[in-house]
């Protein structure tokens, strides 16, 4: 009877020693740390608007023989763009964009020579994001006006409007802030110019520019 009493005192020394050391354990073990919220996917809808810079290459018929022929050009242009884009949340965003340049691409040679003075375009875009990166095409219509002259024979000023077709890439480089870089090709039709020879002579020019830009969405 004495043994068993003695082995009940140790068995419940031995759980009175060990309580500490499980009540430790519980108090503390330390909470797991909160997961950290997920950053929020950037989202191109919206209105925008820009400037921009770019340099234009141009080609030019006259079909006088009387006026200068063919001539290429090439010069500066800058302007202003705006446009609204929608984010359709499956990486695919369109919008529709217009753009105003002031215009400095000329061309001559010994007869005359013609130089485009401004441009505007109205266009579509589709584009595929790559979160804060844009890539894109773009299309629609065109309008440019331009001067030409013949040496001796005077000159004259005349609108263009045709049509125009482009890429690019668009970026967001800071908080609203974006930035790109785009292709465009511009195909100019005819128009009547009262210079040369008695009857004047039809002339038609196209265009390639590349132009950076730098824009703030709304």
């Amino acid at each position: 009877m004495l043994r068993i009493r003695t082995l009940s005192l140790g068995a419940m020394a031995l759980a009175l020693s060990a309580a500490p050391v499980l009540a430790a354990d519980l108090t503390y073990e330390p909470a797991p740390a909160p997961l950290a919220p997920a950053a929020q996917a950037f989202s191109w809808t919206g209105p925008y608007v820009g400037a921009l810079v770019g340099y234009g290459w141009s080609s030019s018929d006259a079909n006088s023989r009387y006026a200068f022929g063919s001539v290429n050009g090439d010069g500066f242009k800058g302007g202003l763009y705006a446009g609204y884009n929608f984010d359709l949340g499956n990486q695919w965003v369109i919008g529709a964009e217009i753009d105003a340049n002031l215009d400095d691409v000329s061309g001559s040679n010994a007869i005359g020579g013609v130089r485009q003075k401004w441009d505007g375009t109205a266009r579509a875009r589709v584009g595929y994001a790559f979160d804060r990166y844009l890539a894109y095409g773009t299309g629609g219509a065109a309008l440019s006006g331009a001067k030409a002259s013949v040496d001796g024979a005077g000159s004259d000023d005349k609108t263009h409007m045709g049509w125009t077709v482009g890429a690019g890439v668009e970026a967001q480089v800071w908080n609203n802030v974006t930035a790109r870089v785009e292709y465009q090709y511009a195909s100019y039709g005819k128009e009547h110019y009262d210079i040369g020879a008695p009857g004047g002579t039809d002339i038609d020019f196209n265009t390639n520019t590349i132009r950076a830009g730098v824009g703030v969405k709304f």
